[in-house]
């Protein structure tokens, strides 16, 4: 899995690295303590865009960026687990 250092996150997504530093203050961004020179994998690249796109389009402060992007999180788990369950239940010959 490709990991990104902060520098590398803010030239992809072309925004200030002092906002990435504070999406970590507000622990919307986690490092991965593995990793010194890149430090970020994929998932906190997506979640630096969303918050980005969240604080700047949207004019959301820091506190509800945390909020939405972990509720988003939770519904995409929650989407992959209902899709398990529907393919379980096909299996053994349910249909909706």
């Amino acid at each position: 899995m490709p990991t990104f250092s902060r520098h590398q996150i803010a030239e992809i997504l072309e925004i200030d690295e002092g906002f990435l530093i504070r999406l970590e203050t507000e622990e919307i961004l986690f490092a991965d303590a593995a990793s010194s020179n890149a430090p970020y994998t994929e998932r906190m690249l997506e979640r630096a865009r969303v918050a980005h796109s969240l604080a700047e389009e949207l004019e959301v402060n820091l506190p509800g960026v945390a909020v939405i992007v972990r509720l988003r999180e939770e519904l995409g788990t929650s989407r992959a687990r209902i899709d398990a369950l529907v393919r379980a239940l096909r299996g053994r010959g349910f249909r909706p």
